[in-house]
């Protein structure tokens, strides 16, 4: 299996952690009788989900390429794709904190948008750092031609 696809498996198995640890946290959560909790931990279980199916789709999607038998340029393709979509994910992770900033000022008295809106600013840092850490990696493979 190219390194690439090795890596990309690994980046998909840190996302389930972070899915299931916020499935687990959220879980907790949700069953508090303080309002800001329950909804800061829904609202951490609704990402916790789309977080699991993205992780699990891009894992079938990479099991499907380690069966082709790729040159080394489809390889490079792969890596530049992939590359694009974490640059663009970046910029949309900044786009969930914006937003979860703005439910927070939006009526800073309302502990249920507060508890959404924290949650959602949360999960948009960490796929920030995620994000650009794994752009900023796969980039470098790519540019060293180790894909």
């Amino acid at each position: 299996m190219a390194p690439l696809l090795q890596y990309q498996m690994r980046m998909m198995y840190q996302l389930l952690f972070w899915a299931g640890l916020c499935l687990g946290v959220g879980l907790s959560m949700v069953f508090s009788t303080r309002e800001w909790v329950r909804s800061f931990g829904g609202m951490t279980v609704a990402w916790a989900i789309v977080n699991l199916l993205i992780a699990l789709f891009a894992l079938r999607g990479v099991r499907r390429k380690a069966k082709q038998a790729a040159d080394a340029a489809t390889v490079q393709q792969w890596a530049r794709q992939l590359v694009r979509l974490l640059w663009i994910n970046v910029g949309l992770d900044g786009v969930y904190i914006l937003a979860g900033v703005g439910l927070i000022m939006w009526e800073p008295t309302n502990r249920m948008l507060n508890g959404f809106g924290w949650a959602i600013v949360v999960q948009g840092a960490f796929l920030l750092v995620f994000d650009a850490w794994h752009g900023l990696r796969v980039g470098r493979m790519r540019a060293t031609g180790v894909v």
